[in-house]
């Protein structure tokens, strides 16, 4: 990863055949929005808006074949850039990632809205083919499914801008400033106006009939990165060591919503208290 960072560099030629062949594979476009931040993170908008260019290119081609979510993550990885390299900001970051998924949300809504649904009905018949019981009980929901799926393509590009974006981060700090990305990390911390109105906003969308239960994990999404990021600071200032670390990840694979609830209820509570600061250091 190192020696590919150094090649992006390298010059604009190498950057923008990165980018475009990442783009082009299957599945690698996460790749390819990575190479367009980290250009635009060093060099600024109007360089990376260069390499965004070439790496359009692939993205329209699996956009005609119905496919959004390369055009969707590379872009919005780009506009994500810009916005870290003016604000200096995570938070404004991670409030522009929310507004470009919503934006993403709606126009795949309009435009693969009959695809979705064909998948919603697709996994009906699937799930009804397993488990004649199972299948019973969702043949009445199918609205709330469809709500369920847009909400979870909604999450994905939300997540996948953000890592996109946080992986050239790390390659810059890594070439640049080691220990940079880990320091921004471990400080990121939400206000009080930004968590405690995700919080608000999500009760009032999950106490409706599920028509806007599609919002649910994108709204929660930013507490749960500002719950990491208050772990991964606490364990770092405890000198703990990376043990705690994976046994955090490993709860929240297996333990799932259990854990996210928790992160989510540490996340707000750290925007009024400052957990981190009240953490004495490891001596």
């Amino acid at each position: 990863m190192h020696a590919l960072a150094q090649f992006i560099l390298k010059g604009r030629t190498q950057a923008i055949v990165v980018a475009a062949v990442a783009a082009l594979l299957p599945l690698l476009f996460w790749l390819s929005a990575a190479a367009v931040c980290l250009v635009t993170l060093r060099k600024g908008a109007t360089e990376g808006g260069i390499i965004l260019l070439g790496a359009l290119a692939p993205a329209i081609m699996w956009s005609r074949q119905g496919d959004l979510t390369p055009i969707i993550v590379i872009l919005g990885s780009f506009i994500l850039a810009t916005v870290l390299r003016s604000s200096v900001s995570w938070q404004r970051t991670i409030q522009a990632s929310l507004l470009l998924a919503v934006i993403a949300g709606l126009v795949q809504q309009q435009l693969n809205g009959d695809v979705l649904e064909q998948v919603v009905i697709a996994a009906q018949k699937m799930m009804s083919q397993a488990s004649p019981e199972i299948g019973a009980s969702m043949s009445g929901d199918s609205q709330w499914l469809l709500q369920a799926t847009l909400g979870a393509f909604d999450a994905l590009h939300f997540a996948m801008m953000l890592s996109s974006l946080f992986l050239a981060r790390w390659w810059q700090s890594k070439l640049y400033n080691p220990g940079g990305l880990q320091q921004e990390f471990h400080q990121l911390r939400l206000s009080p106006l930004f968590a405690l109105s995700l919080l608000a906003i999500t009760v009032f969308t999950t106490s409706g009939d599920g028509e806007f239960i599609r919002w649910v994990p994108l709204l929660v999404s930013p507490l749960i990165i500002a719950g990491l990021a208050l772990a991964h600071g606490s364990v770092a200032k405890r000198s703990l060591g990376r043990p705690w670390i994976i046994a955090l990840y490993i709860a929240v694979i297996f333990l799932q919503s259990y854990v996210i609830t928790m992160l989510v209820i540490l996340a707000a509570i750290d925007t009024l208290v400052d957990i981190r600061n009240k953490i004495p250091a490891s001596q």
